[in-house]
């Protein structure tokens, strides 16, 4: 054999070994990907937070900041406000309030039996807190703030005993993050709750709630959550900035709420009055 024919044979056969390879190689891969459970993710989620010692540590939570209120569509202006996120356990109090118009203001508190929604005028209540108000299953379960509150769920899931089902990665606005969707155990309704970790390093970035309502015609609402810009308190990881966007069918209208965090105090003295909204 020529010494030109038998270069052809040995970079066939590297070549068909190469192909082989990368043919055992991709299920071995997406094997990987399959093996991952909700159980998985939340163990990883959780040590990216920071160590249990760590976590335990914390037995209530105070956030304060800014949030600037934005009507994108149905709606014109901006508003600048404050937000506070007090939890301990549990129990938590969620508010935005604005100046000089408070009809956006938000106030929802849970005192472990009871979620109560402020009004902002008698018989009134803005679109984001009417939200919430039906569906409180995102207060009662301590999603809305993510690992901003104590009552975050994934710190207690067994407490919570919430039916979790893995999705797999899933690409939003152009980045992979592993999708899992939360089911309360009771109270949960039609509505859909989805949450989003980064593909590497597991930090929940994104919550998603959806609800379609079918009466006379079809009415779709979803509120986004995102965190971002994550940094390192008391040895936990939590993030500094937060928004939320709530729209109806698909645009219809759509409210944006920028949130940076300038405040966080750990296990100080907290008043339970807190956890109930005065009307």
């Amino acid at each position: 054999m020529s010494q030109i024919m038998r270069r052809k044979h040995a970079f066939v056969r590297f070549w068909a070994f190469g192909i082989l390879t990368l043919c055992l190689s991709i299920p071995g891969l997406l094997a990987e990907e399959e093996k991952l459970k909700a159980e998985d993710i939340v163990a990883r989620h959780l040590a990216s937070i920071g160590t249990a010692e760590a976590r335990a540590a914390v037995k209530n939570r105070l956030v304060g900041g800014t949030v600037q209120l934005i009507n994108r569509v149905g709606g014109s202006g901006e508003l600048a406000g404050k937000i506070n996120i007090i939890s301990e356990g549990r129990k938590i109090r969620f508010g935005m309030n604005f100046s000089p118009i408070n009809t956006s203001s938000v106030q929802v508190a849970f005192d472990e039996k009871n979620v109560s929604v402020g009004q902002v005028q008698p018989g009134m209540r803005s679109k984001l807190s009417q939200f919430i108000y039906e569906n409180n299953v995102m207060v009662k379960e301590g999603l809305m703030g993510g690992t901003l509150s104590t009552a975050w769920p994934l710190l207690d899931l067994a407490a919570r005993q919430a039916k979790l089902e893995y999705s797999g990665l899933e690409k939003v606005q152009g980045k992979k993050f592993h999708e899992v969707k939360y089911r309360a155990k009771k109270g949960g309704g039609d509505m859909e709750i989805y949450l989003y970790f980064d593909a590497e390093n597991f930090r929940h970035v994104r919550t998603r709630y959806h609800l379609l309502k079918i009466g006379n015609e079809k009415t779709s609402f979803s509120l986004i959550e995102q965190f971002d810009n994550f940094g390192v308190f008391d040895e936990l990881t939590l993030p500094q900035t937060y928004k939320l966007e709530y729209s109806m069918d698909s645009g219809r209208f759509v409210i944006t709420w920028d949130v940076a965090i300038s405040q966080l105090f750990q296990n100080e003295e907290v008043d339970s009055k807190y956890f109930e909204v005065q009307h």
